[in-house]
């Protein structure tokens, strides 16, 4: 902030700038308001601290000698980029207000759930909102460099740079064509799955990461049959019978409703105690229309799950299941 003699400062050069445009003192103090005697004493101020003559004497109107064209046009300049940064600062309030973008990990929103947010979107028709798809690994980049206001992100890492809003149990499930073999098995253990076809994620992914780390941690040693880092090729290749995977409900869910997939839970306690969570950078402050995305984020996920508590009710013969205290809950 400015101090006081500062400020003062620069009213001198604003008495000089205006009795040269105004052609004289007096003029300039009418349009200030001011007395002829003020404006002349702080220009005549102005001079002694620069210790130089800012204007020639003897004459009528205003005369600027070189050295006070030369603060005039610092003046104009000055106010010139104060201006400057008044403008870009009301752009950026207004995108803070009327802008938000939400990165959100591939696989996590179903379409009806995305059909959910259109009461935010019918609400908010004069603001704009980017929907950016990326692993969950890359939202958590994001978001913490402030490439996306918030994210919805699975199982995010406990050093990030983050703010948990809301947080939704998402269980990993082994996922399997309707007539593999382990199809009708209530529970499977890692021992199961080392003898099976897998098609993993890269292990940049984040899945693909918890998966590794347990591997490291049990007796169940297995590799993965194939690799990509397509969530459709994976879906397809599991559809087709030639592999199975390991996943959330969530990227499944219109295949576990139609009966096309099959999701069966796994003996591992680190795959059943994952997560999707709503995530800001850590000490954001979220604008007015990105905190109410993300109130409506948290009832279209929780919508998610409610479906598939009513898939899972209306076929009991269909394998997966959703705990009972899945429904969202706020993170302090």
């Amino acid at each position: 902030m400015m101090n006081s003699q500062t400020e003062l400062q620069d009213q001198r050069f604003k008495y000089l700038y205006l009795s040269s445009r105004l052609g004289t003192m007096r003029a300039a103090a009418e349009e200030l308001e001011l007395a002829v005697s003020s404006i002349s004493r702080q220009i005549a101020k102005l001079e002694s601290d620069l210790g130089i003559q800012l204007i020639q004497e003897g004459t009528h109107r205003i005369c600027l000698t070189a050295a006070g064209q030369a603060a005039v046009d610092y003046y104009v300049e000055r106010m010139g980029h104060h201006n400057l940064l008044l403008k870009k600062l009301g752009q950026l309030k207004e995108g803070y207000l009327n802008r938000t973008s939400i990165a959100v990990g591939e696989g996590l929103l179903s379409t009806q759930a995305i059909g959910e947010l259109y009461q935010f979107f019918k609400a908010n028709r004069q603001s704009h909102t980017e929907l950016l798809i990326a692993p969950s690994h890359e939202v958590e980049r994001m978001v913490a460099e402030d490439e996306a206001d918030i994210g919805l992100v699975f199982s995010p890492t406990k050093t990030a740079n983050i703010n948990r809003l809301h947080s939704f149990d998402q269980p990993m499930r082994a996922i399997v064509h309707p007539d593999h073999p382990l199809a009708g098995r209530s529970i499977l253990s890692l021992q199961d799955l080392a003898d099976e076809d897998i098609v993993l994620p890269p292990p940049e992914y984040r899945i693909r990461g918890i998966i590794d780390q347990l591997r490291s941690e049990s007796s169940a040693h297995f590799q993965p049959y194939i690799t990509s880092n397509s969530l459709k090729i994976m879906l397809d290749l599991t559809r087709n019978g030639i592999a199975s995977t390991i996943l959330s409900d969530f990227p499944v869910i219109d295949e576990l409703c139609n009966g096309t997939l099959k999701a069966i839970p796994i003996d591992y306690h680190a795959l059943n105690v994952t997560q999707v969570q709503i995530i800001s950078r850590q000490s954001r402050k979220l604008s007015p229309l990105s905190r109410d995305l993300v109130h409506y984020l948290a009832m279209a996920i929780n919508a998610q799950i409610r479906r598939i508590r009513d898939c899972n009710s209306r076929n009991p013969n269909k394998i997966f299941l959703v705990r009972k205290n899945a429904i969202a809950t706020a993170v302090d």
